[in-house]
């Protein structure tokens, strides 16, 4: 088989390799596409052995594939033929730790002690696989919006019109919570996210408070007009534009952090106090909440595939990295491993 291996600041090759072989408990999987990952490109940009890639490793996270052999002890309910995303925490006995390098870059891939709805999720042959390769990368959005309890009627800020970005407001527009919000300083991104059924918010053309208020209309606290917003889902990670959520929260706002910040950001804990904010963290997925992303991307609830921007063949995996990290009107890059 092919497979792309990182080697930091040598770039990434396509060596070939052996053809892996399966346990009794494991599946092997026939790769069809492999998704570029915001956490790969901050690792390649690095050049990094540090950060959860390995020199000399395959690697990749993003995978949809086609079940190609079976072990001896792989549950009945797996067949050969099956097309299945991928939960890469769980693909492998080394978690969550081993998990950037399950080889969503590789044509051939071992998930171990395979089993459905815990490593292995079905999807219908009719699921374009430029859809399904995304079914990782949405329920890391999805968690991070719903991880806030949202409920209809409510006003939701989405921060960051990338592919986590979006992908929480499609979660929330798909399940029945459509006054969304997306705030970015990318036109060519917000478009994406108005497909989706979004408003939208540049911050380089209007303030974040003038424009939410717009939108959603404002409340008075100790004599401010403040935008009337519920929850704030933040998948920018950008200080200047959290600092200013936070000067304009009114009271009992709910505040879910996706982004992975790369500097401290200080917080007023006074504020926080006296407004009963509650800010939260949001990493990784659930099981429920993957298969509501399949469910989603199956019964197409909104467009979400349409962020998938380019795609290229597995020899090409260097110039999609470089395409993916140059961010110019492109936001899914996908690898065809065919």
């Amino acid at each position: 088989m092919k497979a792309a291996v990182y080697y930091g600041k040598e770039g990434i090759r396509v060596e070939e390799k052996a053809k892996p072989e399966i346990g009794s408990k494991n599946v092997l999987i026939r790769n069809l596409r492999g998704g570029i990952c915001g956490t790969d490109i901050n690792i390649v940009k690095a050049g990094t052995d540090q950060m959860g890639i390995s020199y000399g490793a395959e690697f990749g996270h993003e995978l949809f594939g086609e079940v190609v052999e079976l072990g001896a002890e792989v549950p009945d309910d797996i067949k050969v033929g099956m097309r299945v995303g991928v939960n890469p925490i769980t693909a492998q006995k080394g978690g969550p730790a081993k998990s950037l390098e399950c080889g969503a870059f590789s044509q051939y891939v071992i998930i171990e002690d395979a089993a459905l709805n815990y490593n292995l999720f079905e999807f219908d042959p009719s699921v374009p696989p430029e859809a399904a390769v995304l079914m990782e990368p949405m329920s890391v959005g999805f968690h991070g919006a719903f991880r806030t309890n949202p409920q209809p009627g409510e006003k939701i800020v989405v921060l960051g019109a990338g592919p986590i970005g979006l992908s929480a407001a499609a979660g929330l527009i798909g399940e029945g919570i459509p006054d969304v919000c997306v705030v970015d300083i990318d036109d060519w991104r917000l478009n994406k996210a108005k497909e989706l059924g979004a408003l939208t918010l540049n911050t380089k053309n209007k303030g974040l408070a003038e424009g939410l208020v717009e939108h959603f209309g404002s409340v008075s606290r100790y004599g401010m007009e403040l935008p009337d917003i519920d929850v704030y889902v933040d998948a920018a990670g950008a200080p200047a534009l959290f600092k200013e959520v936070m000067k304009n929260v009114r009271t009992n706002t709910r505040i879910s952090v996706i982004a992975v910040y790369k500097d401290e950001v200080p917080v007023n804990l006074a504020q926080v106090m006296s407004n009963e904010i509650r800010i939260q963290g949001s990493m990784g997925y659930t099981t429920e909440e993957i298969l509501k992303v399949v469910d989603h991307l199956s019964k197409k609830k909104t467009n979400i595939a349409e962020i998938v921007t380019d795609v290229y063949k597995l020899d090409e995996v260097q110039a999609a990295f470089d395409k993916a990290i140059d961010a110019k009107e492109t936001l899914k890059v996908v690898v065809d491993v065919t």
